[in-house]
């Protein structure tokens, strides 16, 4: 199946209002990716999804700027750190790609 922009968007909130033109353009980028990353068939839509959602989500993330915590009237409230990489979506994708892509674009070598 070829992974659609109905597909990223899901029922995820956040991505409703995105444009579909951009998602589309992260689809590619991310479905390039699953396959670097030795991700195929249904393992390489659902590796694609994880990761175009993952770049979205950082996207709209850092419109809020590199803040991890906040703190104001003795309340402090703390962020995930956009630049380790632990949001849902990216571990989703990270977990797949350990237990069904080959992670290293060696390719096969074939020998006579």
């Amino acid at each position: 199946m070829a992974v659609t922009v109905d597909d990223v968007k899901g029922t995820l909130h956040d991505f409703q209002e995105l444009d579909d033109d951009e998602v589309n353009k992260v689809i590619l980028r991310a479905k390039r990716q699953a396959a670097r990353d030795g991700l195929e068939d249904d393992d390489l839509d659902d590796g694609t999804i994880d990761f175009a959602r993952h770049l979205l989500f950082v996207s709209q993330q850092m419109g809020y700027g590199a803040v991890q915590t906040a703190e104001t009237f003795g309340n402090t409230q703390t962020n995930f750190d956009k630049l380790k990489g632990n949001d849902s979506f990216l571990l989703d994708y990270n977990a797949l790609v350990d237990s069904a892509g080959g992670g290293d674009s060696w390719g096969e070598v074939w020998t006579e």
